[in-house]
């Protein structure tokens, strides 16, 4: 009798742990999905209680030692069943031997730091429910060569992606309403990218040094171009700069040698310090009225501009603006007590006239 017993107890423990380790849950199409749930005490990643269903993934050294992981949806920890909601902070930084990543689907945020110098890693799926990536999350994944975000992702962080220096591609969706400065700072190899209708705001060396950049379009609706935002894109040729834009900061187009021509929005007020500065290909510009102030150095070494038109509304032209620009005829349609202008504003210029006494 009490054998018969032991047996049974053993039968239900043994049912008790198979339905624990696999659970069956509906997916999106409706249809039935089997999930195997890991025991922590079996696997060699790391999690933290976010709340008391759900978990994060955690730093740990042993990462560094594997070079293929899988992230599992539902983690076992003290007999108790949690989803993996994040990647947290740092957690697989300077994991650089691994190449491969598998990120389950109850994920909805990715970390900052969370992938930084991961240099093997070649490709990544984001899962659909990411609405967050954060700061330098992917800096310096040197062997990626695409990746998809996926919609729903609200906010790219601060150099997210700085340093992919193979990323060629990526897609990012319409819900995207923040790129955070510096978010493809130094992608050499990335060729096009879509900025979606919902930005307002291009930040600060967004694509600084991206210089195969030879396309990209900003939608209607930016209202400002921060500074360094394209700064060193030297294979870009055009670029239409919306009407909504009011605001070009400094060094937003340095160095953009093969820049052929630029509209300047009528809503813009200034022009900042080096804004085109070096873009020898630059032929032709026009400076609309309400502009005030063109900055330091803002078109310096412009050298194939031929002629410029500045408007009477311009009171104050900085330091060096045009200087270099060897082919210029430069008309201002003003009078010099009207306008403050710095040292060397016209150094090397072809010619200047003042339209009013």
């Amino acid at each position: 009798m009490a054998k018969k017993l032991l047996a049974s107890v053993m039968a239900f423990a043994l049912c008790l742990f198979v339905s624990a380790a696999d659970m069956v849950v509906k997916g999106k199409n409706g249809e039935d999905r089997k999930i195997n749930v890991v025991d922590t005490s079996e696997t060699f990643l790391r999690f933290e209680f976010v709340s008391d269903s759900t978990v994060e993934l955690t730093k740990e050294s042993s990462y560094r030692n594997h070079d293929s992981i899988t992230i599992p949806e539902k983690v076992r920890i003290g007999g108790k069943v949690y989803t993996v909601t994040s990647i947290g902070y740092f957690a697989f930084k300077e994991c650089s031997s691994l190449t491969s990543i598998k990120i389950p689907e109850g994920v909805t945020s990715i970390g900052s730091w969370a992938f930084k110098g991961c240099s093997s890693l070649t490709n990544i799926k984001i899962p659909e429910g990411v609405t967050r990536i954060g700061s330098y999350a992917f800096k310096r994944c040197g062997s990626l060569t695409s990746i998809k975000i996926p919609d729903g992702v609200t906010s790219i962080g601060y150099n997210a992606f700085e340093n992919c220096s193979s990323l060629t591609s990526i897609n990012i969706p319409e819900s995207v309403t923040s790129i955070g400065g510096g978010a493809f700072n130094y992608c050499e190899s990335l060729t096009s990218i879509n900025i979606p209708e919902g930005m307002t705001n291009i930040g600060a060396s967004a694509f600084y040094r991206c210089s195969s950049l030879n396309s990209i379009k900003i939608p209607e609706g930016v209202t400002s171009i921060a500074d360094y935002a394209f700064e060193g894109c030297s294979s870009l040729t055009s670029i239409n700069i919306p009407e909504s834009v009011t605001s070009i900061g400094k060094c937003a187009f340095d160095g953009c040698s093969s820049l052929t021509s630029i509209n300047i929005p009528e809503g813009v007020t200034s022009i900042g310090n080096w804004a085109f500065s070096g873009c020898s290909s630059l032929n032709s510009i026009k400076i609309p009225e309400g502009v005030t102030s063109i900055g330091y150095k803002a078109f310096y070494g412009c050298s194939r501009l031929t002629n410029i038109k500045i408007p009477k509304s311009v009171t104050s032209i900085g330091e060096s603006a045009f200087g270099g620009c060897s082919n210029l005829d430069i008309v201002i349609d003003n009078s010099k007590d009207n306008v403050k202008v710095e040292r060397f504003a016209f150094e090397n210029c072809k010619s200047v006239t003042w339209l009013k006494d």
